[in-house]
């Protein structure tokens, strides 16, 4: 079996991979370990990786780290794609989280062994890049509009001592006041909806932006979004909104807004982007569209 480990070269836990994960894993596969040296080179090692035959790649990285890697994994031509894994490397690993995946070397080596992936489902986001051109990217947890994308801008600009936790919620925060509400109209088979939100997100897994429980019962085989739009609110509200959805619970309020859909068409008012596991993947309008157990998960 041959397996590729692509790992996220600015984690401040790379030096846990290297120490207790990598020397075991080592005893019994052939591992082949790819570090990134630059944003979105991840992209790029994931695509050659399939394209070089790999068995198995496995992202040790954070959430964005994974998105990179799954659309790489997409870009290539092959037919086959390889099974892929997760070595929690992250600050949210939200993704590892709801699938039960830890940075534990034995439980690595249990998988791999074992080698019985489960079939997952994959968003696939068909939008427009900055110059207007169509673009196409993937995202296996969730992505979202309004606040998520400029929070992702401004927390990129954050030094990064400051730590995770800090970073987001002044991101967050600074987001609130300085990012004007958007008005956006969300469109499925089955619903529609017109308005102004804070947030709106399209969800595989169950929780974002480090256990943010925006689909507490999603599950990422189950052929179906869970979506979830916060309509426009006081700082006051949004903040209790944010408590009550980090301890797993679901708003019953009118401002919030729970359904499912497949397939969704997107389009704003003004310009808007749209992000992915904490990574911009474009502007409005975009389409998004589940594909059903588009890859094999080592989990």
């Amino acid at each position: 079996m041959k397996v590729a480990v692509i790992v996220n070269g600015i984690s401040r836990k790379k030096k846990k991979f290297y120490k207790h994960i990598l020397p075991i894993l080592q005893q019994k596969f052939t591992i082949e370990v790819f570090e990134t040296q630059f944003a979105g080179h991840a992209v790029q090692l994931s695509t050659a990786a399939v394209d070089s035959g790999f068995d198995v790649i496995i992202s040790a990285g954070g959430d964005g780290t994974l998105n990179q890697v799954v659309n790489g994994m997409l870009k290539s031509d092959s037919s086959t794609l390889p099974v892929l894994g997760i070595i929690p490397l992250g600050s949210g690993n939200d993704f590892a989280t709801m699938m039960k995946v830890s940075g534990d070397a034995a439980q690595l080596v249990r998988l791999l062994d074992e080698h019985t992936p489960k079939p997952i489902d994959l968003g696939k986001i068909s939008c427009y890049d900055k110059d207007g051109l169509p673009a196409e990217k993937y995202f296996i947890n969730a992505c979202s509009l309004g606040m998520g994308p400029a929070t992702v801008n401004r927390l990129e600009r954050l030094p990064r001592w400051l730590g995770t936790g800090l970073r987001y919620y002044a991101s967050v925060l600074n987001t609130f006041f300085t990012h004007p509400t958007e008005e956006f109209e969300v469109r499925t088979p089955q619903w529609t909806w017109q308005g102004k939100a804070r947030v709106v997100a399209i969800a595989n897994g169950k929780s974002f932006g480090n256990k943010i429980y925006i689909a507490p019962d999603a599950e990422p085989d189950d052929g179906i979004f869970s979506t979830f739009i916060a309509t426009d609110m006081s700082l006051i509200k949004f903040l209790f909104v944010l408590l009550k959805i980090k301890n797993k619970n679901k708003m019953l309020d009118k401002s919030i807004i729970y359904s499912h859909a497949d397939a969704l068409e997107l389009t704003s008012t003004g310009p808007a982007r749209i992000e992915s596991e904490g990574e911009l993947a474009g502007y409005l309008p975009a389409r998004i569209q589940l594909l059903k157990r588009r890859i094999q998960f080592l989990g």
